[in-house]
This record gives structure tokens, sequence and C-alpha cells, in this order.
């Protein structure tokens, strides 16, 4: 009964050492960093304006915006495909869309189309 026990627990310490070793636990060199650059300003019309901060993970998995409203609010949008220009958007709400120094912000209205929410947005020198 003795050696039974014994060969139990041994069978489990064994099973749990090796199941530690599988690859099945994250280290910290196998997740990526974002990395990105300094924020950039816009002024749409109306002098509204409205700040992003392009990043993306080092592994290239995923680019991504952080815009920065005028209030303060903070929205990030993922990368999607775009004909022309890089287009950012949740694909539910709001889609962030920029071609050289301009962008423009649309939004979902309550029939599910979008409409522009600030046009004609354009990038400003930091030192401005």
């Amino acid at each position: 009964m003795h050696v039974r026990r014994c060969r139990c627990i041994a069978t489990v310490v064994v099973l749990a050492a090796a199941g530690c070793d599988r690859g099945g636990s994250t280290r910290a060199a196998d997740v990526p960093a974002v990395t990105g650059g300094p924020e950039m300003v816009y002024v749409c019309d109306g002098g509204v304006r409205w700040a992003a901060r392009y990043l993306s993970l080092t592994d290239r998995s995923l680019d991504f915006v952080l815009l920065t409203g005028p209030d303060g609010t903070r929205v990030t949008l993922p990368s999607v495909l775009s004909a022309s220009g890089v287009r950012y958007s949740d694909d539910r709400q709001l889609t962030w869309w920029t071609k050289g120094m301009s962008a423009r912000l649309d939004r979902r209205d309550a029939n599910g189309q979008w409409q522009p929410a600030l046009v004609n947005c354009n990038r400003i020198d930091a030192g401005k």
C-alpha cells in the first residue's frame, strides 16, 4: 500500500513537472512590446484638435492608433484594409482614415451608416 501511494505521488510530480516545460506558459520574451512614434496633432474643421499616436506590436502582428479627443477621451482603433491611405476602425462605431498629412473621423449613425464626424483634419507640426 505504501509503495503504491509513493508511485502515485511520484507520477503526479513527474507529470506536473513535464507539463511546466511544454511551452504552455508564456515567457516575457514571447510577448510583443508596443512601439510607436510621437503624438501627431490634427486640426479639423471648426478648429477641433485631435491627437493621434500610431503604434504597433514589435512582432508586426498589429498596427493601431490611439486617438485623443479635445475632451481627453481616448480611443484605440486597429488598422484595417484600405484601398487608399491608412484606415483604422473598430467597424462598429468609429473609423479614422489618414492619407498623407490629412485625416477624417467617421461615426456610425443610428441607422448604421457611416457619417463624417470630423473632416478636413490636417496634421500640424509639433512646433505650432
